[in-house]
C-alpha cells in the first residue's frame, strides 16, 4: 500500500510541475512578431541601418500596442523596403490604427526632392511641389508617389534611376534624411547591347532591392574590350598608374558582357569605395540573384565585382576565348545556354 500510495502522489506532483512548466514556456515563448523580428534582424545583420531602423519600429510605443497579427503584417510590410522611411511611415500607421481619426505627420515627408521620369520636385510636408512652384503630387513615407493626373500611386523604387531624398524633423526640429537615393546608372551602363540580358536583369534586382534597404549604390563598370583589357592590365605594370587587375585580356567576364562593377554614392552622387560601406549585405543580395561576388574570392578579393556564368568558374572566362573570336559576344552567350 505504501508503495502504490507513493507512486500515485509522486504521479500527481509531476503532474503539477509538469502544468507550471508548460504555463512557464507559454508565458516566455516569443510571440509570432517577436519572431519575425528576430528573422529580419538576423537577415538584415550585415546593413546597420536596416537593423536600426527595424529597431526604432519595434520600440514604437504605438507598434506595442497593436495585436501580434497586426505587428507581424507591420514586419512584412517593413521587410519590403527596410529602411528608416518605411520603420517612419509604419509608426504612422500603428498611431492611426490605434486612432483613426488621428492624422500622424510620419505617414509623410516634411521635405527632400524627388526626380521622376526627368523632372525634379520639392517636397513639402508629403507634397510634390514643381519648378512653378504648384501642388504637383503627392508622396508618402513609404515611397508610394502619385503625380497630379495619375491614377495609381507608383513606387520610387521601381526605377534605380530615380533620385529621391525623403526628409523628416525630430522633436526638437532637427531634419534628418530617412532615405538619401540617386541614380544607380546614370551613364545607362545597364542599357548596352554588349551586355548580356540575364546578367543586366540581375544586376537590375541586386541594385533595387540594396535601394530599397537603404543602401545608394551605382553601376560603374560593366562590357570591357579584350583590348581595353589588356590596357587595364598594363596599368601599374608597362604602363602608369596602379595595378587594378590581375586578368589579361579574354580572362574577365568583362570582356564577354557578363560583369559588372557596383560601388556606392556619396554624398554628391559620385561613386566612391568605403572601406565601411555595406559591402558583405551587397554580396548577399547578389548571391541570392545567381550572380558570383568578387568578395566571397580567396587571395584578392573584389568587393564591387559580380559576374553570371553558370556552368563556369570564375577563373574559367579565358575557355570562352574562342567562342569569342569565332562569333562574338552572341556565340560565347549560346555557348553557355544564356
Amino acid at each position: 500500500m505504501d508503495s502504490v500510495n507513493g507512486a500515485s502522489g509522486s504521479s500527481g506532483s509531476s503532474s503539477t510541475q509538469d502544468s507550471q512548466s508548460v504555463s512557464q514556456a507559454a508565458q516566455t515563448a516569443p510571440t509570432a512578431a517577436e519572431t519575425r523580428a528576430q528573422e529580419l534582424d538576423d537577415e538584415l545583420e550585415n546593413n546597420p541601418q536596416a537593423t536600426a531602423a527595424l529597431a526604432a519600429l519595434t520600440a514604437d510605443p504605438n507598434y506595442a500596442q497593436l495585436s501580434v497579427e497586426q505587428q507581424v503584417q507591420a514586419l512584412d510590410a517593413f521587410n519590403a523596403a527596410p529602411n528608416l522611411a518605411t520603420a517612419t511611415y509604419l509608426q504612422g500607421v500603428a498611431e492611426q490604427t490605434l486612432d483613426p481619426q488621428a492624422t500622424p505627420s510620419a505617414l509623410t515627408p516634411d521635405a527632400g526632392t524627388l526626380t521622376l521620369d526627368g523632372q525634379t520636385y520639392d517636397i513639402r510636408n508629403g507634397e510634390l511641389i514643381g519648378a512653378d512652384g504648384q501642388v504637383a503630387g503627392s508622396i508618402r513615407n513609404d515611397g508610394q508617389v502619385q503625380l497630379a493626373g495619375e491614377t495609381a500611386p507608383r513606387s520610387v523604387y521601381d526605377d534605380i534611376n530615380t533620385r529621391v531624398q525623403l526628409r523628416e524633423a525630430d522633436a526638437a526640429g532637427q531634419t534628418r534624411n530617412l532615405v538619401d537615393l540617386h541614380a544607380a546608372d546614370p551613364n545607362a551602363r545597364l542599357d548596352s547591347a554588349d551586355l548580356n540580358r540575364a546578367l543586366t536583369q540581375r544586376v537590375e534586382s541586386v541594385i533595387s532591392r540594396a535601394r530599397r534597404e537603404g543602401m545608394d549604390m551605382r553601376v560603374t563598370d560593366t562590357y570591357r574590350s579584350v583590348a581595353e583589357q589588356n590596357a587595364l592590365y598594363a596599368q601599374g605594370r608597362t604602363a602608369p598608374g596602379r595595378i587594378v587587375t590581375n586578368a589579361t585580356g579574354g580572362s574577365s567576364w568583362h570582356n564577354y558582357g557578363l560583369a559588372a562593377d557596383i560601388a556606392f554614392n556619396d554624398a554628391r552622387g559620385q561613386p566612391s569605395w568605403p572601406e565601411n560601406g555595406n559591402w558583405d549585405r551587397y554580396g548577399e543580395i547578389a548571391v541570392a540573384n545567381g550572380l558570383e561576388w568578387g568578395g566571397n574570392w580567396r587571395g584578392i578579393t573584389d568587393r564591387p565585382h559580380v559576374e553570371y556564368h553558370p556552368g563556369l568558374g570564375a577563373g574559367e572566362a579565358r575557355t570562352m576565348l574562342p567562342a569569342y573570336r569565332q562569333g562574338g559576344l552572341q556565340q560565347v552567350w549560346n555557348n553557355l545556354g544564356l
